[in-house]
This record gives structure tokens, C-alpha cells and sequence, in this order.
């Protein structure tokens, strides 16, 4: 018990001294760290705006419809997501790089390449990446072309005979014909 209470003591009295050791910062020193700070907030603050614009843009939301399809076709989870490319050097460039990924399954494809101007804090630009573009000839591939959508036409050809000579040709009607309703 006595050695526990020492140690208490030895622990509060090295911790007041460390405390009370701390010398106030000069004002240049708060401006500076305070410079640091705004930098690490702007530079996040950066990140979720490029995030949001990325989610706004219509080749987004046009990836997202795809989802349902992409679903049947393939039997795996499929996810559109935004993602920043971030490196340590962020702070000294003038721009991010970010990407509309699409995942199905294990398979992520860059969809489309998208630049953000930090001083403009706009998109500058949205381009295809190739990968995208042989993905979607890769998928047109393996999709049977559908047949032709059958028409309700039906064809009425009638043999001539001598004696149907007076009579006009029977044109093909569409639609259905008031025999067909009962049958």
C-alpha cells in the first residue's frame, strides 16, 4: 500500500513539474500553427466537395442505372462509387484526380477519369478511361442480339382463279381481327 501511494505521488509530482515547465507560445508560433491547421482542414474540406461533385455529375447517375442489369447478368454484388486519389504530396498540388469505379464482384473498372482545380474548386474535366470502354465492348460481346420483335401482322395471300380476277388483292391488316377473338 505504501508503495503504491509513492508511486501515486512520484507519477502527480513529474507530471505538475512537466506542466508547469511549458512555455506560452510567441504569437508568430500560434500563427504559424494555426496556418497548419487551416491547411489540413481545407485540404479535407477539398475531398468532400470533389466527393460530391463527382455524385452529381450525370455520367455518375447514368453508371448507377446500370446497376440492376449488371446485377442479373453477372449474379454478383455491383457497386458505383467515387474515389479521390489521394497521395502525401496532396498539399503542394494544384489538383486531385478521382475516379467513377464501378465493382462487380471482385472486378473494379475505372469508368471515368475526373480532375478537380483546387483554386477553382470545380471539376475541369470528365473523360471515358479505356478500360471502361473495352469493359462495355467486352459486355455488348457477350450479349445475344435479341431477335427482331414480332410484328401482329398476318399475311393474307389468296390464290388467283379465273373467276377471282374482279376482286381486289386482300391487304395485310394489322392488329388482331374479329375472327381471332373467337377462337
Amino acid at each position: 500500500m505504501k508503495n503504491r501511494f509513492f508511486l501515486l505521488s512520484v507519477v502527480l509530482l513529474v507530471s505538475i513539474s512537466s506542466f508547469a515547465q511549458r512555455e506560452p507560445l510567441s504569437r508568430e508560433e500560434k500563427d504559424e500553427k494555426n496556418a497548419e491547421r487551416m491547411a489540413r482542414v481545407n485540404a479535407k474540406n477539398d475531398y468532400a466537395n470533389f466527393r460530391k461533385a463527382i455524385m452529381a455529375l450525370k455520367q455518375f447517375d447514368a453508371e448507377r442505372q446500370k446497376i440492376p442489369a449488371l446485377r442479373k447478368s453477372s449474379k454478383m454484388p455491383v457497386k458505383v462509387v467515387a474515389v479521390i486519389d489521394s497521395n502525401e504530396n496532396d498539399a503542394e498540388s494544384k489538383t486531385l484526380m478521382g475516379y467513377i469505379r464501378q465493382d462487380v464482384g471482385d472486378n473494379s473498372t475505372n469508368m471515368y477519369e475526373i480532375t478537380w482545380d483546387r483554386l477553382k474548386k470545380a471539376i475541369v474535366s470528365v473523360r471515358r478511361t479505356q478500360e471502361a470502354i473495352d469493359a462495355d465492348r467486352d459486355q455488348q460481346d457477350e450479349q445475344p442480339e435479341k431477335a427482331t420483335p414480332r410484328s401482329h401482322e398476318k399475311k393474307v395471300i389468296k390464290k388467283k382463279t379465273d373467276d377471282d380476277d374482279d376482286e381486289p388483292e386482300e391487304k395485310p391488316v394489322k392488329g388482331k381481327h374479329k375472327d381471332d377473338d373467337e377462337e
